[in-house]
């Protein structure tokens, strides 16, 4: 019965996301962003979708910023996922280089052309931030097809489509549970090999700290790059305009590392602080909707139980 009520669900769900997707892609891209913004709005001042958590990751994130500045993020956090959502919707309207050109704007793709020169491939470390989704749709058109490790949907018809959208350009998906085998393949036969990494890993992975608070991060990208002995490229998306977005590329240093455990630690800190700087720099971009900071290492998981009882008490009381 449970099986069937959510089977229902999705399919309803399913059903609005299209609605919605076939009137997007009849607006022009300044209505679309309009739209985005009032949604964006409604999100933050009426559902208030995940806003308590949104608002103390960023106070605990940017103690330095008042609360005025944090609150002006927050909100812009919001719009700018909504604006993100209808941008993706409007993804079948990307059929060439030059559509996608409309788009994005790249820095230093000579980074990506030479490998493919040289005939090999190289990792490409993402996070969720800027339009994501978007930029892997037109990174097939700008540069060539990659391989993309992703995390499934819960909504089969929603995944469904959304890989349809995400494989118009010649990508490939591939999932986690298959990335250690597929994602070392693929980086043999000279492609490209995408990964985001700025999600909470495991509690059983590395520690260290992101954005000032302890995070557990994942290895995968340093680990497939230092065996594979293949550059490693950060690839950073952000929005500079209406319908307008800049990617930009950077290396990340390599040359001085062997694969080893310590090594594979070394390399993830670098991108992580890559990463980290971007989201410092324009924090109203990164999805701070995810729980990012939700496990603990495990000397602080008794703390964390302690400050959990205090503030639940204190809640209580009040």
């Amino acid at each position: 019965m449970k099986r069937l009520f959510k089977t229902l669900v999705d399919a309803l769900v399913y059903g609005i996301f299209m609605l919605i997707g076939a009137i997007v892609r009849r607006l022009t891209i300044e209505r679309v962003y309009r739209l985005g913004e009032v949604v964006g709005n409604w999100l933050y001042e009426r559902v208030k979708l995940r806003r308590k958590l949104v608002e103390t990751n960023l106070r605990l994130c940017f103690p330095e910023k008042s609360e005025a500045e944090r609150s002006k993020i927050a909100r812009q956090v919001y719009i700018e996922q909504a604006q993100s959502l209808f941008e993706i919707m409007r993804a079948p309207l990307i059929r060439s280089r030059a559509d996608a050109e409309k788009i994005f704007e790249v820095e230093n793709l000579h980074l990506v052309e030479k490998c493919y020169a040289e005939g090999k491939g190289a990792i490409v470390v993402s996070a969720h931030f800027g339009n994501w989704e978007l930029k892997a749709m037109c990174w097939a058109f700008l540069a060539k097809p990659c391989a993309i490790v992703y995390k499934p949907f819960s909504n089969k018809f929603l995944d469904k489509k959304m890989l349809e959208w995400r494989t118009l350009g010649g990508n490939e998906f591939i999932s986690m549970s298959d990335a250690p085998k597929l994602g070392l393949k693929r980086l043999r036969e000279g492609k490209l090999l995408a990964l985001l990494s700025d999600q909470a890993a495991h509690s059983d992975d590395y520690f260290t700290t992101f954005l000032g608070r302890d995070a557990a991060i994942f290895l995968g990208a340093a680990v497939f790059a230092l065996r594979t002995r293949l550059p490693v490229i950060l690839s950073m998306p952000r929005r500079i305009g209406v319908g307008r977005h800049r990617l930009e590329l950077t290396e990340i240093k390599t040359d001085d590392l062997t694969f080893s455990a310590d090594n594979v630690k070394v390399l993830a800190e670098r991108y992580t602080r890559a990463i980290e700087s971007y989201i410092r720099r324009y924090p109203d971009q990164w999805f701070w909707l995810h729980n990012r900071w939700k496990r603990t290492p495990p000397h602080n998981a008794s703390l964390q139980l302690a400050e959990e009882a205090t503030q639940s008490a204190q809640t209580q009381s009040a």
